[in-house]
C-alpha cells in the first residue's frame, strides 16, 4: 500500500508540476508585446579632416601616409639649421627610391624654393618627382647628373597615383613636377589629368 500511495504523489507532483507549466506559458503568451523604443535619429559624427594645413609637420606626413597604406621605410632625419627654413627633414624608401619629406617653416618659404610651375618637367640634377602643399616638399626618385631624370616603373607609376592620392586629403592644394603626368585635384588648378 505504502507503495501504491508513493506513486500517486508522484503522479500528483506531475500534475501539478505540469499544470503550473502550462500556465506560465499562457500567461507569457497572453502578455501585451514589449513596448517599442521610442525612434531616435541618430546622430550624425562628422569624419575628421585629414587636412593638415599650414602648419603641417614632416611627422604628421609620414604618419598620414603609413595610415594611408603606403609602404614607406624611414631611414634618418634631421633637423634644420638655426635661420634655416628647413624645420625637419625625413629620408626615407618608397618602392626602392629615395623619398625625401621636408618641412618648411611656411607655405611662403616653402615657395621660394619651388619656383617651378605645376605640370613642368624635372631637369637634369633633380629627382624624377616633386610635390609641394602647404609647407610640405617631398620629392622621390634618384638624383642623376647625367642626363634626364629616371622614369618611374610601373609599380611606381602605380605608387606615384597613390602618393599623390594621399597627399591631396592631406596637404592640398598640390602642385607637382613630375617625369610622367599626375592628376591633381581639380581645385589645385595645376597638373592635367593623364
Amino acid at each position: 500500500m505504502a507503495r501504491i500511495r508513493h506513486r500517486g504523489v508522484s503522479r500528483a507532483a506531475a500534475w501539478v508540476a505540469a499544470f503550473i507549466g502550462v500556465a506560465l506559458i499562457a500567461v507569457a503568451c497572453s502578455s501585451p508585446p514589449p513596448s517599442v523604443a521610442p525612434s531616435v535619429a541618430p546622430t550624425v559624427v562628422p569624419s575628421p579632416s585629414l587636412h593638415l594645413g599650414s602648419s603641417a609637420t614632416v611627422q604628421d606626413v609620414f604618419n598620414g601616409l603609413g595610415r594611408a597604406g603606403l609602404h614607406i621605410t624611414a631611414n634618418t632625419a634631421m633637423t634644420g639649421q638655426d635661420g634655416s627654413d628647413v624645420v625637419r627633414k625625413i629620408f626615407a624608401t618608397y618602392l626602392g627610391w629615395p623619398f625625401d619629406v621636408t618641412e618648411y617653416r611656411s607655405a611662403a618659404a616653402l615657395a621660394k624654393v619651388t619656383k617651378w610651375a605645376a605640370g613642368d618637367a624635372p631637369g637634369r640634377g633633380e629627382p624624377p618627382v616633386a610635390i609641394a602643399g602647404s609647407n610640405i616638399l617631398i620629392t622621390w626618385g634618384p638624383k642623376t647628373e647625367a642626363g634626364k631624370p629616371r622614369i618611374p616603373d610601373a609599380q611606381q607609376i602605380d605608387g606615384l597615383r597613390d602618393l599623390v592620392a594621399a597627399l591631396d586629403l592631406m596637404l592640398s592644394p598640390l602642385k607637382a613636377r613630375t617625369v610622367v603626368p599626375v592628376s591633381l585635384t581639380a581645385a589645385a588648378g595645376t597638373s592635367p589629368a593623364p
